[in-house]
């Protein structure tokens, strides 16, 4: 997970996330943190035609480089997360939801 070193740089970035293979995925949109620990655990981000759509993506594994967001999981597994609205509160409800996907999705466990 990114810590508050990184949270300062990707809330003025807006920048553009990529993918594990430096693949265009979208654009950042909203970051949520653990009210647990304050680091910052997911973000939603801008995906299609004019950003249409918004996902949440998990922040596991991600890298901040160059300026830009590098996440862990590709572009096709992020637009088949689990459709939580990215503009209300991320509950405990939805947070295991979205922990459970990605865990199931992680390239680094054979799921």
């Amino acid at each position: 997970m990114l810590g508050h070193g990184y949270l300062n740089a990707l809330k003025k970035a807006k920048s553009t996330v990529y993918g594990p293979a430096r693949e265009k995925v979208g654009t950042l949109g909203n970051i949520f943190m653990d009210v647990r620990t304050g680091d910052a655990d997911f973000v939603s981000i801008h995906l299609g035609l004019f950003g249409s759509e918004e996902a949440l993506v998990s922040l596991e594994g991600a890298v901040f480089t160059d300026g830009h967001l590098q996440v862990r999981f590709p572009k096709d597994v992020i637009k088949h997360a689990p459709n939580i609205d990215p503009a209300a509160e991320l509950n405990d409800a939805a947070k295991d939801m979205l922990e459970k996907y990605y865990a199931a999705m992680d390239p680094g466990s054979g799921g």
